[in-house]
């Protein structure tokens, strides 16, 4: 079984505000200083979000570390 059924679940938007991302590939802790440099890099490459389409996970590192309000919507957008 691949995937995850998150209809009805308070599970992704929980995740978002703690800044944990969903993939394809697995969780992505945004928080984690390897995402630092990341620039260009998508959060999800196959992801049509408008948060995979417009920001790099640089960016939404530098949200969650800056403790921007901002971060928390746009990280729950992508996992719903």
């Amino acid at each position: 079984v691949k995937g995850i059924d998150t209809l009805d679940s308070a599970y992704p938007t929980r995740l978002g505000r703690h800044g944990t991302l969903l993939t394809r590939n697995g969780h992505v802790r945004i928080k984690s200083g390897k995402h630092r440099n990341s620039f260009g890099v998508k959060v999800d490459d196959e992801c049509k979000c408008k948060t995979c389409q417009h920001y790099d996970r640089a960016y939404l590192w530098h949200l969650f570390k800056a403790n921007e309000p901002v971060a928390i919507p746009l990280a729950t957008l992508h996992n719903i």
